[in-house]
């Protein structure tokens, strides 16, 4: 295709600032994200590729906007994976890097989130400092502009402005992000920390100090705003400049009689095989510009897109397809903001954390807040993330609603509100007109037309009009999350005018009634419920037939998920509504979000110093300054290109034939690579098995046999082109000739569709125990039922990432993140044909694992590595979240059918299962699923105990380990069946697993090998945690509550679990060099766990009589945990089973152990010739030259230097 004529760049480039220094850009695509930006164009590698929708809060930064009328300076946080290059024209923009690093020093929040533990894998850490950052700065700038209008805040503390944020306040701030690792508890203390409200002796253990008694403000990293980045000079006057040719009319103005020739801000051609392709940027700044702009575009072929923030593309997937961005940020029609005592107008390009300020601020004639503006905030803090908020709009967010029929809450409670819009039509050739139409009218549009806009909503914000009535607002969402940050289920808002007549009776004068995200395509109103209401005595019986009719009115459309459970929600929210007007007690139970509250009481001793102490996790301030690299963060080498997996879209198909004709031609595309490409004498292997050394295909080769199989690669210059020339791919299926697909475990019973199950080991104790089918017969009372658990996706916040490097000789040098390097490099030689001394595997961290890169990444790794072979070139890949979340499986889905006998106490007699376990179309580790669920399932005297394990076949994605793979799902079957047993009789479900503990006797008798020789601790575990709980006092409590209230009821339960723990063997090496310094490499991989902190007070601990504790050398800081490499610490073995740390640590100790041995007399003899203590340094400084061989005390051997390097396995 030919590039459009009529798109002429206007020749000003994009000047913004990137930590204070200054960027100026001749040349922009248009369809470039700030991230991408940042990671691929700049030294920065703080903001990360979490989930590329701005849900995760990983790739956060600080967005500052300089006003030049108003001289002021708004600083937010932004998630840079949605915020457009092209946008920030004069902003300045700060990374974590920025706010603090290694060589200028560390910010105060890096600090503090080192010190308090807050970070494990360490990829959302940078996230977190930013948004922690952000939310300070907010409310510095809230602080400042009441001491502007108050004149009464004196801020003479530099650590906190004023009064300073409160706790709920701060907690607030990493509301849209998420950490997969530390279960939020140390970063909710981080956050409270900055909080003026705060009782420091609550917040949990920390290496500020020691003990509670001694927490201290000043003990803290000290916090001064004033050291914090400031907007730069240069922008300032840059912009104050720009104001000033505006203001004497020498800026153009676009209009429509300027012709054809539509004047871009930036403009970008992409050349392939097709022809030409121009993507181009407009900033209209009026109306006039845009219908002009709109006017020349109409017509056209290019696809158009208004932007105001762009953050519907972490929904939809759009601006790869879109050729001409529009941007109306700065239309000065839709900024207005106008408001009196009875309303609020905001333009459509308002932000939606501006809306909310507005509506902070609000207050009725009287000074009073407003009940409606009041409402309004408190749901819409749970809009998204508060980084969404800052940089979407409220029209943007609108529109989704309306056009792509998005389950906006925004939408709903405005809807509640009676709020309306304001759609201005650009009319050619005559000034624009405007409408104003109810907000469920415009709604109701189904999508505008191309010559309209939204320009503004107005919300009337009523209050109580006489002393006889009161207006009642409230809002009610329900979600995956109660704090927000996601998509609801079903949402609702009631705006009430209610007053009570002669008897007393609550009378309902007006109501309206809005209902969203239940399934339908907007937000709509509950007419037939509201006018039933309407100036009725509200009563019981009303309510009833109130719900009744609403479940009429709200009805799902087909094809929703969830169906039941979202209608059920809705009522559950009238019912909560219209009984709150006619009676106190409630119906739901408050959710108290924050401030979170709990207690941490640790006592550390010096007994085996350093081991029982706290300490930072090693390199935990590089994680929050962003400098910690992980495998994407690895800068591209020259040449690099980067790769996309072309997928099945069947799942259970024959492959006809593969075209990548079509992608070859697209932009950037270098080379699709396939079957046909593994080298004479390779193998089509894609994952090699360490548990039972089984292997999986690379590539699908006739038959695919699920949605996601890998079919080849597709190659290209960037990222973004190797994606979509992947989606270009043709695959042509034969369905018909392999039959049905086998989607879930009773189909894959029915048709024999099963494998085999791992051999026995000796930890797998006999089957059955006792006979149960006379115990039975026999019992008191007999059960059936079922239980079922599903798949759960990792959601590691790093996707699977590799880089694959062609070197000299056949060599190959993979970066991956994985947990074991072993399995991929004997993946790659085998698929290669290479020897392994050839191929060559280095992971220094991960962002995350939880088992899905045990088995899952060696498939990634292994094609990138084919693909450099091949066109011997570096390769690299990092999977977007969508590709991840459908190539790795997750948890294995389980069915299990019971027949369970016991007495009147709650004593089980006979536990008989059986448990179909779906595998998906490789069995990856769920054939050891039954080794690893039987000791959990035991972890209850069952007195007879049978249980048969069938391993399912399907025609899905194949599962594999997540977090405590096999234990998690018997536990929760055996605690079903307990709950089931309780539910029967009528008892308490604590009760019935107090009855069925193990004994010793019966413990040894289950567990048998596997029950080990320290001692049955858990009966006394048990009793403490009771005893430590009150639960028997709060079982009481509980029991009263529930008789006295009608609609609320509590429970409370104390569950014991068990998992079976074993080791695998590890490696380890110890260098000590001659300044002191040591460097250690261990066979574990550092995904989050400590490995790395432990390894380092392991070493120092078992060194601990070659150096003097507090008198010679902080001997933790001296040591070194190196990435691990498959040439220098060759056959070790993947992370899993929850040992890896302690293998390493001892292997790491045995190392230590033999330096001892040598270092020891060479100690005494110093000690003994100098008279005195020997310290490290002189120790050290006297062995680099002098090699003592043990034994032989009247001589040394002198050479050049001493390095003792001590492989050791465990």
């Amino acid at each position: 295709m030919g590039a459009p004529s009529s798109l002429n760049a206007v020749h000003r480039p994009l000047v913004f600032s990137l930590n204070g220094q200054r960027v100026e850009l001749s040349s922009v695509d248009p369809s470039t994200t700030l991230l991408s930006y940042i990671r691929s164009e700049t030294r920065f590698r703080g903001p990360k590729r979490g989930c590329g929708e701005g849900g995760c809060g990983a790739c956060l930064v600080m967005l500052a906007k300089y006003n030049p009328k108003t001289k002021e300076v708004k600083e937010s946080s932004v998630n840079s994976c949605l915020v457009m290059l092209c946008s920030i024209d004069g902003c300045a923009i700060t990374t974590t890097e920025g706010l603090g690093n290694q060589r200028d020093g560390f910010h105060a929040i890096q600090k503090r989130l080192s010190a308090f533990h807050g970070s494990q894998c360490g990829f959302c850490t940078p996230g977190m400092t930013m948004a922690i950052y952000g939310h300070l700065k907010h409310e510095q700038q809230h602080q400042q502009k009441e001491t502007a209008e108050n004149g009464n805040c004196t801020n003479g503390a530099v650590a906190k402005p004023c009064s300073g944020p409160t706790s709920q306040e701060m907690e607030r701030a990493i509301q849209g992000n998420i950490c997969r690792c530390t279960g939020y508890r140390p970063i909710l203390d981080v956050c409270k920390s900055f909080a003026s409200d705060v009782d420091l002796e609550d917040l949990g253990l920390n290496t500020c100090w020691a003990d509670k008694a001694e927490a201290k403000e000043e003990k803290l990293p000290l916090y001064d705003p004033k050291g914090d980045p400031t907007f730069p000079k240069f922008l300032i006057d840059e912009l104050e400049a720009r104001k000033g040719i505006q203001e004497n009319g020498h800026a153009r103005t676009l209009r429509e009689e300027d012709g054809e020739s539509l004047k871009a801000r930036f403009t970008h051609v992409d050349s392939n095989m097709e022809g030409e392709k121009m993507r181009a940027w407009v900033s209209p700044k009026s109306l006039d510009e845009l219908s002009a702009a709109l006017k020349q575009l109409k017509g056209r072929k290019d696809r158009v897109k208004l932007v105001v923030g762009n953050t519907s593309s972490g929904l939809y997937k759009e601006i790869a397809t879109i050729d001409v961005f529009v941007d109306i940020s700065q239309i000065p029609e839709l900024l207005t903001v106008n408001k009196n005592s009875r309303s609020l107008e905001v333009g459509a390009a308002t932000r939606i954390s501006e809306l909310m300020d507005y509506l902070v601020d609000f207050r009725n004639k009287d000074g009073t807040g407003n009940v409606v503006a009041e409402g309004l905030v408190d749901h819409a803090k749970k809009l998204a993330g508060g980084h969404v908020r800052n940089w979407g709009s409220v029209g943007g967010n609108l529109v989704m609603a309306q056009k792509f029929a998005f389950e906006s809450d925004l939408a709903t409670i405005l809807l509640g509100a009676g709020a309306l819009v304001k759609v201005v039509t650009l009319t050619e050739g005559s000034e624009p007109s405007v409408a104003e139409m109810p907000l469920d009218d415009f709604l109701a549009k189904g999508t505008l037309n191309e010559d309209g806009l939204l320009q503004s909503v107005y919300i009337p914000l009523i209050s109580d009009s006489k002393t006889d009535s009161k207006i009642v607002f409230k809002s009610y969402r329900g979600a995956p999350r109660p704090y927000g940050n996601a998509v609801s289920y079903g949402n609702a808002a009631f705006l009430a005018n209610v007053s009570r007549n002669e008897k007393d009776e609550t009378v309902i004068e007006s109501v309206r009634l809005a209902f969203g995200a239940f399934g339908t395509n907007h937000a709509i109103r509950a007419f037939k419920v509201e006018e039933l209401l309407k100036g009725k005595a509200l009563s019981l019986s009303l309510i009833k037939e109130s719900v009744a009719l609403l479940k009429k009115e709200v009805v799902p459309l087909e094809g929703t998920s969830k169906k039941d459970y979202r209608v059920s929600l809705l009522v559950g929210f009238i019912f909560d509504f219209l009984n709150s007007l006619l009676s106190k007690e409630p119906t739901v139970t408050p959710t108290n979000l924050f401030p979170h509250t709990g207690k941490q009481n640790i006592t550390i001793a010096d007994d085996n110093y350093p081991l029982s102490q706290p300490t930072a996790k090693f390199l935990s301030q590089q994680q929050a300054s962003g400098e910690a690299t992980y495998c994407d963060d690895i800068p591209s080498p020259p040449r690099c290109l980067y790769a996309a997996f072309v997928l099945s879209t069947e799942p259970h198909a024959r492959i006809k034939g593969i075209d990548a004709t079509a992608a070859l031609e697209s932009v950037g595309a270098v080379d699709f690579v396939s079957l046909n490409d593994i080298p004479k004498g390779g193998g089509n292997k894609g994952i090699f098995n360490a548990f039972d050394h089984s292997e999986e295909t690379l590539f699908a080769e006739d038959i695919v046999g699920y949605v996601g199989q890998p079919l080849g690669v597709m190659v290209a210059d960037t990222y973004d082109h190797a994606r979509l020339a992947a989606g270009r791919v043709c695959v042509d299926y034969d369905t018909h000739s392999v039959g049905a697909p086998v989607m879930n475990c009773h189909d894959a019973l029915a048709q024999g569709s099963t494998l085999p199950t791992y051999p026995p080991s000796p930890l797998s104790v006999k089957h059955p125990i006792g006979n149960v089918e006379k115990a039975l017969a026999e019992a008191e009372f007999n059960l059936e039922g079922t239980v079922s658990t599903k798949s759960q996706n990792h959601f590691y916040m790093e996707t699977q990432t590799s880089l694959a490097i062609p070197d000299e000789d056949e060599c190959i040098t993979i970066y991956t993140a994985c947990q074991g390097v072993d399995p991929v490099q004997q993946s790659v030689a085998k698929c290669l044909n290479l020897p392994l001394n050839n191929v060559r595997i280095i992971t220094r961290r991960l962002g995350g694992g939880f088992g899905g890169k045990a088995t899952r990444n060696i498939q990634i790794s292994t094609a990138v590595a084919l693909a450099a072979y091949k066109l011997r070139r570096p390769v690299r890949i990092s999977l977007d979240r969508n590709t991840d979340m459908q190539m790795v499986g997750g948890r294995n889905p389980t069915e299990t059918s019971y027949r369970v006998s016991f007495t009147k106490s709650g004593k089980i007699t006979a536990l008989k299962a059986d448990i179909l376990l779906e595998s998906g179309w490789y069995a990856d580790v769920t054939n050891f699923l039954p080794l690893l669920m039987s000791g959990t399932l035991k972890k209850y005297n069952w007195g007879t105990f049978d249980v048969k394990y069938t391993i399912c076949k399907t025609n899905n994605v194949p599962k594999t380990s997540v977090r405590g793979p096999g234990h998690c799902e018997a536990s929760a079957i055996a605690d079903a069946v307990m709950n089931h047993v309780a539910s029967y009789l009528g008892i308490s479900g604590n009760k019935v697993r107090d009855e069925n503990l193990h004994t010793p006797e019966s413990f040894q008798l289950f567990q048998g090998e596997g029950s080990g020789d320290v001692g049955f601790t858990l009966p006394a575990i048990w009793e403490r945690a009771k005893a430590l709980s009150k639960l028997e006092e709060r079982e009481k409590q509980i029991e009263t509550f529930n008789e006295q209230s009608k609609w609320l009821k509590r429970g409370i339960s104390i569950v014991p679990s068990v998992y079976g723990v074993s080791s695998y063997p590890m490696t380890a090496t110890v260098s000590i060099f001659k300044d002191g310094s040591i460097v250690v490499e261990v066979g574990g991989v550092e995904m989050g766990q400590g490995l790395y902190t432990k390894v380092r007070q392991a070493v120092a601990f078992s060194l601990r009589s070659l150096w003097n504790k507090g008198k010679d050398v902080d001997m933790v800081s001296k040591i070194r945990v190196l990435q691990q490499d498959s040439f220098s610490l060759p056959n070790t073995f993947a992370d899993g089973g929850s040992t890896t740390s302690e293998s390493s640590c001892a292997a790491a100790s045995q190392a230590c152990e033999v330096l001892v041995q040598r270092l020891q007399p060479v100690k005494e003899k110093l000690a003994k010739d100098k008279g005195g203590e020997v310290t490290w340094a002189d120790l050290c400084m006297t062995v680099r030259s002098w090699f003592y061989t043990p034994g032989v005390h009247s001589r040394t051997l002198r050479c050049n230097f001493f390095v003792t390097i001590i492989l050791c396995y465990v």
